[in-house]
């Protein structure tokens, strides 16, 4: 786990060397994650302990990536846009243009609602849901940024 950002656990029964990797992860501030299995099988049981005692629950490399955030510089996709974090590829065009208006900066909420061309309330109600997707967070002075 030393240089690891975190520990994935896939299939572990109470006894096995994956929940010691996990115990190690955790007293080291690192992420653990766990996928959960069929709940009569053996083999399951310490990946439901792990998510019981507050593992992160994961169905799909999607899951991983989100908990994480950014890895790595932001990169240009084939059409031009620049993408800082993978959820960045599924949003849409309201999204995007709530998320384009804030760039690198901490704009105030009233300069998004200018550069997105969009309606207040539309506006407010994307920010909330890219804060859920945790793309963006908001700052005191009703500016936001992104993360």
């Amino acid at each position: 786990t030393g240089i690891s950002l975190g520990v994935i656990v896939i299939e572990a029964s109470m006894r096995s060397g994956a929940l010691i990797s996990a115990r190690l992860a955790m007293e080291q501030g690192r992420e653990v994650f766990a996928l959960p299995g069929r709940v009569d099988s053996r083999a399951s049981t310490g990946c439901h302990r792990l998510i019981r005692d507050g593992a992160r629950l994961i169905e799909s490399v999607d899951d991983v990536l989100e908990e994480l955030g950014p890895l790595v510089e932001a990169a240009p996709t084939d059409t031009g846009q620049v993408v800082h974090h993978p959820a960045e590829l599924k949003l849409n065009e309201q999204e995007q243009a709530v998320l384009s208006a804030i760039g690198s900066e901490t704009p105030i909420i009233d300069e998004v609602i200018v550069l997105s061309r969009l309606p207040t309330q539309r506006v407010l109600a994307t920010l909330s849901v890219l804060e859920m997707r945790r793309l963006v967070r908001r700052l005191p002075g009703n500016r936001v940024t992104r993360i």
